[in-house]
């Protein structure tokens, strides 16, 4: 996970600046703007699309199928900005629920281990089907659409997201893109197949061990495999899920720039445990970790420890005080206070500030510098 490779790195005595540099070193080949790839390096998001460029280094699929993806992005940004923008943001609301639920099915367990034969086959195809009809789904839909405008100049999205999730998929394969990653190999079977198979229950573990499956019109196509080999799909089926996602947030970020200031979104937040999650993980490239967090009704208190191994204590300080407008931004507290515990362990002091002080530079009401001039520090 992201979060243990951090602290692991920042424990070996590596900077932010060298976590940052590895980043752009890695995911420089997928980005067209290296500025925007420099300035965004250490987000959260990107930090995560970096620990699967880790974690799948020795399968060139997944690499091969990012290309893939963003390309298909990237060209209908070239040719169609505008019905580009007008598609990929239509459906914020939606994509941030679908995140939302991911959530909960990515920290639900999947035992994989299970003595029980049967309760592993129908828990590996829970988490395919779920993570197909909410993860994966949308997507593809829009991709579809983005493809489409290259042929039409124009599309209706709404007509195409009442398409079948099956039909759609042929129509990509169909003109010869994404052939690596909505087709799971060697079967060949197309990532509907499997999301269908998953939900209409059309597998059944034999007295063999082996498991058949059904799919198609009328369950006309079947197919055995071992539950080794199931295994080895799931995996794949998940690599595919994280192809398309990734491949999504690197061309949002790289070019965010694009993105019509004028178009107004759908509401929607991302959960609690999202928010945090992720400012979680963007403290520990900045080699601060999260401690406790302290709650009420108008107080929020966290503890920041350093990792830091080289820096003085009183830029350390200074950097906590920074992170306070963040910290209001995930629990919108009236008061708002962050222990900083030095590297030895030791409370060194917190630094806090008004959360109305927040609320007016989130508000664009003040500039940024206000906070430095408003925020206190208390020495233990």
């Amino acid at each position: 996970m992201i979060d243990d490779m951090l602290i692991d790195v920042a424990r070996q005595g590596y900077s932010s600046d060298d976590i940052k540099d590895a980043v752009v070193k890695v995911l420089q080949p997928y980005f067209t703007h290296m500025d925007v790839l420099n300035k965004y390096a250490c987000d959260s998001q990107l930090l995560s699309a970096f620990e699967f460029f880790v974690r799948y280094y020795n399968e060139s699929e997944f690499s091969q199928g990012i290309k893939e993806v963003t390309d298909c992005y990237k060209n209908a940004n070239i040719n169609f900005n505008k019905e580009s923008w007008d598609i990929i943001l239509s459906t914020y609301a939606v994509m941030v629920e679908d995140e939302n639920k991911m959530w909960s099915i990515r920290n639900s367990k999947l035992n994989l281990q299970e003595d029980d034969p049967y309760e592993k086959m129908v828990q590996i195809f829970q988490r395919i089907g779920n993570v197909l009809e909410v993860s994966v789904k949308h997507i593809v839909q829009e991709l579809y659409a983005l493809i489409y405008l290259k042929y039409k100049g124009c599309v209706d999205y709404e007509k195409i997201r009442k398409q079948d999730f099956g039909v759609i998929i042929n129509n990509i394969l169909d003109k010869d893109l994404l052939q690596s990653v909505l087709r799971i190999e060697p079967c060949g079977m197309k990532l509907s197949d499997w999301r269908n198979i998953a939900y209409h229950h059309t597998y059944a573990l034999g007295d063999d061990g082996n498991i058949d499956c059904t799919y198609g019109k009328g369950n006309i196509n079947n197919i055995r495999m071992s539950m080794q080999e199931l295994e080895r799909y799931l995996h794949k089926i998940i690599r595919a899920s994280n192809v398309l996602n990734i491949a999504r947030c690197i061309f949002v970020f790289d070019f965010i720039d694009d993105i019509p200031k004028d178009q107004p979104l759908q509401k929607a937040s991302f959960r609690q445990a999202i928010k945090r999650e992720q400012f979680r993980i963007s403290l520990l490239s900045q080699e601060f970790q999260l401690g406790d967090i302290f709650l009420n009704e108008n107080e929020v208190e966290i503890d920041l420890h350093d990792l830091n191994l080289n820096e003085n204590q009183k830029s350390r300080i200074v950097h906590c005080s920074q992170l306070l407008l963040n910290t209001w931004n995930i629990w919108k507290r009236k008061s708002i206070c962050i222990n900083y515990f030095a590297n030895n362990g030791r409370k060194i002091c917190c630094v806090y500030v008004s959360g109305e002080i927040c609320e007016a530079i989130y508000e664009g009401k003040e500039e940024i510098t206000y906070l430095a001039n408003q925020f206190q520090i208390k020495y233990f």
